[in-house]
């Protein structure tokens, strides 16, 4: 109607400003500013566009070269946590194992080589070129060569990567959207989520408290393998004592059989002498043989838990004559220093007890973990950014721009507070594991003090006059009846008494040691440091 109207207006022009319809000039006019204003229009929105993407696109830089610098400063942390040179790498003894288990050949670890040994002092002795092992070189050899040691050792590793972990972050998404054909639009681009920067400060400080708490039972571990390395220490030395005794005895039992055998001949005794004195010889015989197996087996567990090959031989320091009161040991009391009180035994224990220690650095991981769950109540925010494009939609030309979005997480019926409650409650109980954990110190503390108190009394009196008179009273015996002044019983029942009371001494010496290395686990650090 509106066409057929200008129509007629411009066949009859006189009538156009009759019916107040354009004439055909007006309308060029106002198709050409339409379009003009329709083109002033999209460069303005083009410019913006590309404005805005520039500016965003800096700020995009801005972010990412402050992520890439905290993420460096980050594995700086984490090269921190490396562990130093022992004096070999427990990796190479991994790949050992590996190539064993893949080869099949573990059955040839008896026939191995060993790993580097210690000794601290050479034997002079003639035909015993074998190193003697004191005790302080024996704990350095334990600690480096043992497969125990250096499999609790493995897990400082485990925790280390916790430094990496912490600072991970969600990888981004490609995102890509097609509506051309219904919408004539099309989106590229990305989902990046953003962490805020106190989660990963959080996280990382959580992850050192992990590594320490995990590095403070290793130490605690290893504590205890010192220990048990000291008892098996101990035990050789003992069982070597031991044998020397009763190779005394069997010395003392042959000279007496000899005696009887020649005073039987010469008709001074009974056969009935002969036969008690070589039946007395040869439970001798018999108890030497098990004091000799005896030293085989504590060598061979010493070999073990040095990590040597197990039929290796190993020297140890001899323990003393008790005729030597002047010569030191680390096995025998120092009677000329006294022996500090329990007080102080106590206040050391309550200090550097290793379950004491643990205690503490999981108290101090779970608040850190309860820093890293207050800081997960904001959540992670994810953005979407990319590349829009447009088709030729009606109202004006095709467009290419960016787009954003943001959607926004609110924590209401999710703030962590399962976690909290969690993380609270773990906290109390380490507080009252604490207390019951101390009052076993000082009950460990107490007893192995009392211990060591009543060893050590013990081992003086033997050293002061039991085992001289002992031996005095054995020599008198044998050399009267030697001389015809009595008779073989009372000779073998005063030599039985003498071995009967060394017996006692050296089992005197292994309570003192026993009660000597549960004191020093009971406090947490050497005695004589």
């Amino acid at each position: 109607m509106f066409m057929n109207l200008s129509w007629k207006a411009s066949s009859y022009p006189v009538l156009a400003p009759l019916v107040g319809v354009p004439s055909s000039m007006d309308c060029l006019c106002i198709l050409s500013k339409n379009r003009s204003a329709q083109t002033i229009d999209s460069d303005a929105k083009r410019a913006f566009a590309t404005d805005t993407s520039e500016r965003f696109l800096r700020l995009l830089r801005l972010l990412s070269i402050t992520i890439v610098l905290f993420l460096c400063y980050a594995a700086s942390l984490c090269s921190a946590a490396e562990l130093p040179t022992i004096f070999y790498s427990d990796t190479d003894h991994a790949n050992e194992i590996k190539k064993e288990l893949q080869t099949k050949t573990e059955a040839q670890y008896l026939l191995k080589p060993g790993r580097p040994r210690m000794a601290g002092q050479v034997s002079m002795e003639a035909g015993k070129p074998t190193p003697i092992l004191d005790l302080k070189a024996a704990y350095k050899e334990g600690l480096m060569n043992s497969p125990r040691t250096a499999a609790v050792r493995a897990l400082l590793d485990i925790s280390k990567s916790g430094y990496w972990a912490a600072t991970a972050s969600p990888n981004p998404t490609f995102h890509y959207e097609n509506g051309y054909i219904a919408e004539q639009t099309r989106r590229v681009g990305s989902d990046i989520t953003f962490s805020p920067p106190w989660k990963i400060v959080f996280r990382l400080l959580s992850a050192k408290a992990q590594y320490q708490e995990t590095k403070s039972e290793v130490m605690n571990t290893l504590w205890g393998y010192r220990s048990d390395l000291r008892r098996a220490y101990t035990e050789v030395i003992v069982a070597e004592a031991t044998y020397q005794t009763l190779s005394d005895l069997l010395e003392l039992t042959n000279r007496l059989l000899q005696v009887t055998e020649k005073r039987y001949h010469a008709g001074d005794v009974p056969e009935l002498d002969v036969l008690k004195a070589r039946l007395a010889n040869s439970q001798s015989q018999i108890d030497q043989q098990q004091g000799k197996t005896r030293i085989e087996r504590a060598k061979q567990q010493l070999n073990i838990m040095l990590g040597r090959v197990v039929e290796e031989n190993i020297e140890v320091p001899k323990l003393p004559s008790f005729k030597l009161k002047a010569e030191k040991s680390d096995f025998l009391p120092d009677f000329e220093e006294p022996l500090p009180s329990l007080g102080y035994f106590i206040s050391v224990a309550l200090e550097n007890r290793w379950e004491l220690i643990v205690i503490k650095k999981q108290l101090k991981l779970t608040n850190t973990q309860l820093r890293v769950t207050y800081g997960n109540v904001i959540p992670d925010q994810t953005v979407s950014i990319g590349q829009s494009r447009a088709g030729n939609p009606s109202p004006g030309p095709r467009l290419l721009g960016f787009y954003v979005v943001a959607p926004i997480e609110i924590p209401i019926y999710n703030f962590q507070q399962g976690d909290i409650s969690r993380l609270k409650a773990t906290t109390r109980q380490y507080y009252l594991q604490y207390a019951s954990q101390r009052n076993q110190v000082l009950a460990d503390v107490s007893s192995a003090y009392k211990n060591l108190v009543a060893a050590r009394d013990r081992i003086r009196a033997y050293r002061d006059h039991v085992l001289a008179d002992s031996e005095e009273v054995a020599r008198l015996a044998r050399r009267s009846y030697e001389v015809g002044q009595s008779d073989i019983t009372s000779t073998l029942l005063a030599q039985q008494a003498n071995i009967q009371i060394r017996s006692q001494y050296l089992d005197a010496v292994s309570l003192y040691e026993q009660a000597y290395t549960d004191l020093e686990q009971s406090i947490g650090i050497p005695i004589e440091d």
